[in-house]
């Protein structure tokens, strides 16, 4: 199930919409769409407006507009309408299946969304298919999918999204129409916090936004209290005059170890300790140059006060320690071994800061 919209309540994507619109208008919408760009900026939700708007059986057919009151936007609303396909890669998987594309073993051909794009419309004039995570099918699955979109029929329209580009084989790729998506601005997501009543308070909402790198999906993690607790932990750590490297690197290895013995989930968590570093470093360095649009926080303002030097000494000490968490970042990414590359930042945190 999903919440109706309109064009005028979905945020940052105008300018997509607007190209969908004139598309519309000139009869010249592709039969194959590929929407890229960052997961959880709103790609999936475009695609289903679209799709709403097709189905609507109220308004023009050359118009990016729906009713929200006919039968198939009751159905697009209530995620029933019998001529949209829509899948995603499940949660437990890294690889799209290819169930999903052509059918399971014992109903090959007779099931997927292959199959289900090769039947008449049920109630409109076209069918519609929207496949999430794209960019995770492996090279049969897109092999599979190709020979639909190479024999494209006038009733169906197919959309692709996907949050890694390079991931979509070229032989795809070259037969949809690439429609880029460009992250949220901070405010787009911290209106829809708000919008979507995920905060307590208009300060929370911007303060989550500021960390969420434009998507909502990485917003709406924050708000785990275990993370939340997490970068509390975190900030109060690097503030301490002097940094005391043992405690830092013991409570960062204690939180990756209570994630349990799941080694993404661990990698994952100790990616987010960075994040939480390089954000309040990044707020200090601001606070150091005077370059703040709000006030710093207390912590912040006390963790420069307290570096050594001049103005300068300190945004150097500042950005050193800002590439020191891009470096940890890579090795994380390149699986070295947590404790071992934690307890290594710890002294070299240490150390850049008493230079």
């Amino acid at each position: 199930m999903w919440m109706s919209t309109t064009t005028d309540s979905i945020r940052g994507h105008h300018p997509i919409l607007e190209m969908l619109d004139r598309a519309l208008s000139r009869s010249r919408l592709p039969h194959a769409l590929l929407f890229s760009g960052a997961a959880g900026i709103g790609k999936k939700r475009v695609a289903l407006h679209l799709a709403q708007c097709l189905f609507c059986l109220q308004t023009p057919a050359d118009e990016l507009s729906c009713c929200r009151t006919c039968d198939s936007c009751k159905q697009m609303a209530a995620g029933t309408h019998p001529d949209l396909i829509s899948i995603e890669c499940p949660p437990d998987k890294n690889i799209l299946p290819l169930s999903l594309i052509i059918g399971d073993d014992d109903h090959r051909g007779r099931e997927g969304v292959c199959y289900e794009m090769s039947l008449r419309p049920m109630v409109g004039d076209r069918r519609i298919a929207i496949i999430d995570d794209a960019d995770k099918m492996n090279a049969e699955s897109a092999n599979a999918l190709l020979k639909t979109l190479e024999e494209p029929s006038a009733n169906y329209l197919m959309i692709l999204i996907a949050s890694e580009l390079d991931a979509i084989l070229p032989t795809i790729r070259s037969r949809c129409q690439l429609i880029r998506f460009n992250r949220l601005t901070q405010e787009d997501v911290a209106a829809l916090l708000i919008d979507q009543q995920l905060v307590e308070s208009e300060d929370q909402a911007i303060e989550i936004a500021r960390l969420s790198a434009g998507s909502l999906n990485i917003a709406s993690q924050l708000l785990d209290e275990n993370l939340q607790s997490l970068r509390g932990n975190i900030t109060r750590l690097l503030s301490r005059h002097p940094f005391q490297p043992q405690a830092f690197s013991e409570s960062v290895i204690q939180a990756i170890d209570d994630v349990g013995g799941n080694t993404a989930a661990q990698r994952k968590t100790a990616l987010w300790v960075i994040k939480f570093c390089a954000d309040f470093y990044h707020q200090s360095l601001q606070c150091a140059a005077a370059y703040q649009a709000a006030p710093a926080a207390d912590n912040v303002e006390s963790f420069v006060a307290g570096l050594p030097g001049e103005t300068e000494d300190r945004i150097e000490t500042i950005g050193n320690l800002l590439s020191r968490m891009l470096q940890t970042e890579e090795q994380i990414n390149q699986n070295v071994t947590l404790p071992l590359c934690i307890e290594s930042l710890s002294q070299d945190l240490r150390e850049i800061q008493t230079k």
